[in-house]
């Protein structure tokens, strides 16, 4: 016979192999131990139940629908709550599979549409509803004869944000949360101190701001956001467009952010917390922030220690980017293992191996390993000033700023003009809709424009290892009436090329306030204090630090439109010749925190 026919007979064996083998894995459940293996985590101690569409009574009548993940042995069980605006049964984000897991443990798991998206009844007006939707939402689940009593919300982004807000005035049989990539500061979430994350909100309300999700093209809303004024992007916006309008008229900090937010009432958190987040992630400073001060806020929080969790990652989060890896050890999944630990100790009341002198735990890029520390930053940790110095000629990559450890004697200047109409582009950002722009990205691009200064250290004898805030102090002055100035911290490598690492933005209008009007005074030196955010890195010998300065970061953050006007409600901008100050008594400088 033709050997074709022999290859068909064994393909068909095969094929035939496979299936009883998929319907026998299936029927005995054996993914749930594929999926545990993979994870880290103990052999599944439970089958699994699911149940569909459950109906959930709000305490103004309004029905919440959710899907409940139970083992099927009868007993009483803690729980884990999922409230989502991405649809209770998303599989880009993983909820049936992370349900499942944690069945299989030993817990029951609810994950629940919020109000007003997918199956669940009422209107979706972000974070307003799930303070009170979510305390209902656990106290339905207490009141469950399967229920232990004991209670944790888990998620990412928008559900760490709803896990904060049920905290807020928690249910009693709520016992911890851990919120990831996500904050207690609503506000501080979409808006810097005044400037919108203007792509970001666009996209997020493009595409979640309806009762369902939508795919939404990048370029849409690329389209949108060059277009002027601002606040004309509503009339573009197929969802979430009193959402928009609300946003962008709350633009300081307010009662209404304050409804939303958990920030300005830390001291009232009486439940341990397990803080996640990412050295790429739009909520980083807020979650460092967050577990200091609220790890402080009380004899109960010092007590009952919370414990924070930073790894190299973007929101998502990955630890692949497309220039960079961070290697085995970064790796996400590796941490699950310490979110159920968590669960296990207080659900169940399990011992844990957590190292209570140790609260945090952090990945190092550049050496690629995990450290621990005490505090933040790390005790060890010493303050180190890089000085800024050039001749004058410190435009792009190529020209002559240096960051030198002496302060210099003679006084400089470095100049460009800053266009409304050629922004730099947010290339190495903190994004959560990037669109592969966000995370260490190479700085080529960025560093070519002669609208950007840059400073850079000579080739490095050994390595610097940055663990802690970076912050810049810079004396600038503007034509404009109002402008921006931001900066970024990058590691040069030895061929040239140079990675984005942490930045930091600040609007001139804002110096003294963020519900200031002024606009400020043309060729007046104005000291800047620019807060770049959180880094762990460690610049290799031969590496050099380096720090880029420009007036731009868009589309993460809205343009400034020079003009002294409304840079959301107007169209008419105008250019600005921005002036740097160093040497002398400019000592304009970087600070950053090192440990051996």
């Amino acid at each position: 016979m033709h050997p074709s026919f022999y290859y068909l007979i064994l393909s068909g064996i095969f094929l035939g192999v496979s299936v009883a083998l998929a319907a026998a894995a299936y029927h005995f459940q054996i993914y749930r131990y594929v999926y545990n293996w993979y994870l880290g985590l103990r052999s599944p101690s439970c089958k699994v139940a699911k149940e569909h569409n459950l109906l959930i009574p709000m305490r103004d009548g309004i029905i919440l629908s959710a899907d409940l993940y139970r083992p099927k042995e009868e007993g009483r069980y803690p729980a884990v709550l999922l409230r989502t605006p991405y649809g209770k049964e998303n599989t880009e984000h993983s909820y049936p599979v992370l349900a499942t897991i944690l069945c299989s443990l030993g817990y029951v798991v609810l994950v629940q549409d919020v109000r007003g998206k997918y199956a669940s009844e009422g209107e979706f007006n972000p974070f307003i509803h799930e303070e009170k939707d979510g305390n209902d939402t656990i106290d339905w689940i207490s009141s469950q004869q399967w229920s232990s009593g004991a209670v944790a919300l888990y998620g990412f982004s928008y559900l760490g944000s709803c896990a904060w807000l049920a905290a807020r005035d928690p249910h009693p049989c709520l016992k911890t949360i851990i919120p990831m990539f996500s904050g207690q500061n609503a506000y501080r979430g979409w808006v810097d101190h005044g400037v919108p994350y203007l792509k970001d909100i666009l996209y997020w309300l493009s595409r979640h701001g309806g009762r369902k999700g939508r795919d939404v093209p990048h370029e849409e809303v690329d389209l949108m956001i060059w277009q002027l004024p601002v606040l004309q992007f509503d009339k573009r916006l197929k969802d979430g467009i009193d959402t928009f309008k609300t946003w962008m008229h709350h633009l300081h900090v307010d009662d209404y952010w304050r409804s939303i937010s958990v920030s300005h009432i830390r001291e009232e958190i009486r439940m341990p917390v397990f803080f996640v987040a990412g050295w790429f992630d739009r909520f980083l400073t807020n979650t460092i922030e967050d577990f200091l001060e609220t790890s402080s806020a009380n004899a109960y929080q010092r007590h009952k220690k919370s414990r924070l969790l930073i790894g190299p990652w973007e929101h998502h989060p990955s630890e692949e980017f497309p220039e960079v890896s961070f290697g085995r050890e970064a790796k996400f999944r590796s941490c699950i293992k310490f979110f159920v630990e968590w669960l296990d100790l207080h659900l169940k009341g399990e011992a844990s191996t957590f190292d209570e002198n140790n609260p945090i735990d952090y990945f190092m890029m550049g050496e690629n390993r995990w450290r621990k520390a005490s505090s933040w930053p790390p005790k060890e940790a010493k303050e180190k000033f890089y000085f800024l110095h050039g001749m004058g000629k410190a435009n792009t990559m190529s020209g002559d700023g240096v960051l030198t450890a002496e302060q210099p004697a003679d006084e400089k200047q470095d100049h460009y003009v800053y266009d409304p109409l050629d922004p730099c582009p947010s290339l190495g950002n903190n994004m959560i809709y990037g669109n592969q722009t966000e995370g260490p990205r190479e700085q080529s691009l960025v560093g070519a424009r002669r609208d950007v200064l840059a400073y850079k250290t000579e080739p490095l004898p050994a390595p610097v290892k940055a663990v802690g805030p970076v912050s810049l102090i810079l004396f600038v002055s503007s034509s404009a009436l109002d402008t921006d100035f931001c900066a970024k911290l990058v590691d040069i490598h030895p061929n040239g090329k140079s990675y984005f690492l942490v930045a930091g933005f600040i609007r001139m209008r804002f110096l003294d306030s963020v519900r200031a009007t002024h606009g400020i005074e043309k060729g007046k030196i104005y000291r800047l204090e620019i807060q770049l955010g959180h880094t762990a890195h460690a610049f290799l010998k031969g590496h050099r630090i380096g720090l880029l300065v420009t007036s731009s970061d868009f589309p993460n953050h809205g343009r400034n439109l020079n003009t002294g006007g409304s840079n959301e409600g107007d169209s008419e901008e105008a250019k600005a010749f921005q002036t740097v100050y160093h040497g002398g008594i400019y000592a304009s400088r970087l600070s950053l925190y090192t440990v051996e």
